[in-house]
């Protein structure tokens, strides 16, 4: 079946609103692995994972909450990709770095989905045709491809302590990787890097993203990042690069993993 990205886009949205219903009114917890989760997150999921199955009845499900993922209906090879909310410590400390992502994969290749920021007002959608969009205007950043003091770039939280970075320019670090992603994508950022800690639901609807733009996403090593390695919820291998495909090579020279956590 086809499905109509307006009306994924309406419940991406949907999902917005329902967080900002609980935005600042939160009691934040530990996951096992000492992840920031609230009663939010599990809220906006199962709105999704009740809106998606609506939508299409015979898809799979993969979300970042759910305990078990639901595989697509036999002689089906859709499933969708969800991220309830992206940046749960900044929406726990209320601040405007979070989203609500989803992403419509089919086998392992991304197809559309939408993500937005409720608060600034940006939605980051694709449809299964044609360019990337931020609301209503197509992306298309001009990839930066020499380095100034005032290149910017964006990071994890923890760069300071797990990378080696010898970069002249300003690295900005708002959290949820989403979001940055999805600036470099609208060409706010000129370039982003992440440690190995992050998954499918992460990287699902950036993958689709950069597609879009021909922008350049691999791994710390030069290897493109595989979607497929990463459906049975493991954490992606190396830390990840993505912008131009000029700027991906510098950052690669000048920022270096050091494991240390």
């Amino acid at each position: 079946m086809s499905v109509d990205i307006e009306v994924l886009k309406k419940i991406v949205v949907e999902a917005g609103e329902l967080g900002r219903i609980y935005y600042g009114k939160v009691t934040k917890s530990l996951k096992a692995d000492l992840s920031v989760v609230t009663e939010a997150d599990t809220a906006i999921e199962d709105f999704l994972k009740l809106a998606l199955r609506g939508l299409a009845p015979d898809y799979g499900f993969i979300g970042e909450e759910s305990e078990e993922d639901r595989a697509p209906a036999p002689g089906e090879d859709h499933a969708w990709i969800v991220d309830a909310l992206d940046g749960t410590r900044a929406f726990a400390a209320r601040m405007p770095l979070w989203t609500p992502a989803v992403c419509l994969m089919k086998g392992s290749r991304p197809v559309a989905g939408a993500a937005i920021n409720p608060l600034t007002g940006e939605l980051f959608w694709a449809d299964r045709d044609g360019p990337a969009f931020c609301n209503d205007e197509p992306m298309q950043p001009h990839f930066c491809s020499s380095l100034t003091a005032n290149t910017f770039i964006c990071g994890p939280t923890n760069h300071h302590r797990s990378f080696m970075i010898d970069f002249p320019g300003r690295v900005y670090c708002l959290g949820a990787p989403i979001y940055q992603f999805c600036l470099v994508a609208k060409g706010s950022v000129d370039g982003f890097f992440f440690d190995p800690s992050i998954n499918l639901w992460d990287l699902a609807l950036p993958f689709l993203l950069f597609e879009r733009i021909g922008g350049t996403m691999v791994y710390e090593s030069g290897r493109p990042v595989d979607l497929g390695e990463l459906m049975d919820r493991r954490t992606v291998p190396e830390p990840v690069f993505a912008g131009g495909d000029e700027m991906v090579g510098i950052m690669r020279q000048r920022i270096s993993y050091t494991g240390k956590r």
